[in-house]
């Protein structure tokens, strides 16, 4: 009788303590959902329209931020390292290094901003932007895609610029969005996008869930 009487009493310290435990993890995984650890669901995508191969992009009559609205992100400025000369010819083979060889991206140098989700306060919603849309930042064609494994794809959109006395021949007729640490891409190379079409969303880090986005003028190698 001792024994069960012992084993009751253990039986009901073990719910007790199993009671305790869920009562104390429920707001802590309610407060990862909302802070986007838990990720949201993907969005839903419009069907791509049918389209040409490498056809020539229209001309970007303007630009718009890569996540909107765009008073919910900020950026992480990373100025630390430099920037490689990409390559010049075939656009789907963008990095070249100064003598004119190939350079695997994961030796690629940071550059460019990391953009992360911001909350009411205007500060950083660590893991906020998992799964939030990304746009292209205007018209053009997707030059590049590479899954970069553990860090999410990369995209690179061209986008042509009209002619005029601020374009220097340095710099050439286009630039070129840079989009890195996306998933559930949207687009091939190739397709031509409209400015604000949905292209990927962001890949999901965790706490470091951002999106890595740069402007860039190839010819000479310099981000805008």
């Amino acid at each position: 009788m001792q024994r069960e009487s012992g084993c009751r009493r253990v039986l009901v310290v073990m719910f007790i303590a199993m009671g305790v435990i869920c009562l104390t993890a429920a707001p802590y995984v309610w407060n990862r959902y909302l802070s986007g650890l838990i990720p949201p669901p993907l969005p839903s995508f419009p069907p791509a329209p049918p389209y040409t191969p490498w056809p020539t992009p229209p001309v970007a009559a303007g630009f718009d931020f890569p996540l909107l609205p765009a008073a919910s992100y900020g950026p992480l400025p990373n100025t630390r390292y430099g920037v490689h000369n990409p390559a010049f010819g075939d656009r789907s083979n963008c990095f070249r290094d100064a003598g004119g060889g190939g350079v695997p991206f994961s030796q690629l140098y940071h550059a460019g901003i990391d953009l992360f989700a911001l909350d009411g306060a205007g500060q950083t919603a660590w893991g906020g932007a998992t799964h939030d849309p990304v746009h292209a930042v205007a018209d053009g064609v997707v030059i590049y895609t590479l899954d970069a494994g553990a860090d999410g794809y990369i995209i690179i959109v061209e986008h042509r610029l009209a002619a005029g006395p601020a374009l220097s021949e340095a710099e050439g007729s286009a630039v070129y969005s840079v989009y890195w640490h996306v998933s559930s891409v949207q687009v091939r190379e190739g397709q031509p996008v409209a400015r604000g079409q949905i292209i990927a969303v962001v890949y999901d880090q965790g706490f470091n869930s951002h999106l890595h986005w740069e402007m860039r003028a190839f010819r000479d190698g310099s981000n805008l």
